[in-house]
């Protein structure tokens, strides 16, 4: 009886010290405010332009995030609420991983990518080095269409890679300037990555598949030989721009080349 006495004892005095140096974080919840402070919001939507609509009738500063119902579902849900508060629950919420802020079409917002390639359909690719090549390219494109100067140092590289595919998304930290839309950095990529564009298409001009489900898709709805015949006769880039932009060009699952740049819809 008494070893029993004393190893329980020893349990308790064991779980007494592991929350010593590891104390419970107190569950936020939302609360009535102080006169003086915002009130507290926190409201989940399924569809996003309701969530929208809703951050349109808020007095407070919040913003939309979506989540996934189940990773890898590709279902989402949509949360309104403030960074402060998606902050709290995100760090010890494994359910809020999956969970990334929804840009409006026409607001203000940096210069990003989304990279990715097959790791099956594209053996001898080396991720590291093309991610860096893309970004020294960019780097140097912002010098010579806006006097823009930037590095590798000012740039957000998050790696979501998995066993079967090369997954990074890039953000580049401008000082003190930004794109006015999406629309505009989306301009902006299409415009420097012309070439690579061409170089898609260079051994069979006539078979661009006219549907590609999501995953298989490089390029959006405009033929692309109209695409790049309307970009190179728009000024902009000097006449000399013609780097080497092979290293952006991959398979997708079906054998079929595209770029290693996802240039959205």
């Amino acid at each position: 009886m008494m070893r029993k006495w004393e190893a329980t004892l020893k349990q308790i005095e064991d779980r007494a010290s592991h929350y010593e140096r590891k104390p419970l974080s107190s569950v936020y919840r939302p609360r009535l405010s102080k006169p003086e402070e915002p009130p507290s919001v926190w409201k989940l939507f399924y569809r996003q332009n309701q969530a929208f609509d809703f951050v349109k009738s808020c007095k407070e500063n919040v913003h939309v995030f979506a989540l996934e119902c189940k990773a890898g579902d590709g279902q989402r849900i949509y949360l309104v609420t403030s960074y402060a508060q998606l902050w709290f629950y995100y760090k010890s919420r494994k359910t809020l991983l999956h969970c990334y802020e929804v840009i409006p079409e026409n607001a203000v917002c940096k210069l990003y990518f989304d990279l990715e390639f097959n790791k099956l359909a594209n053996p001898g690719a080396d991720g590291k080095k093309m991610v860096a090549l893309l970004i020294e390219l960019v780097c140097k494109a912002l010098e010579e269409l806006y006097s823009v100067h930037c590095s590798a140092e000012d740039v957000i590289n998050l790696d979501s890679s998995t066993e079967e595919k090369f997954s990074r998304h890039l953000i580049f930290q401008l000082h003190d300037v930004a794109f006015k839309n999406n629309i505009h950095v989306g301009n902006f990529v299409r415009k420097i990555l012309q070439p690579a564009l061409h170089l898609t298409t260079k051994e069979d001009d006539d078979k661009i598949p006219e549907v590609m489900d999501h995953e298989a898709s490089c390029f959006s709805d405009v033929p692309l030989k109209q695409e790049i015949l309307e970009a190179w006769e728009k000024p902009g880039l000097p006449e000399q721009y013609n780097p080497d932009l092979s290293f952006l060009v991959v398979k997708n699952n079906i054998g079929e080349k595209c770029l290693f740049v996802d240039l959205g819809e």
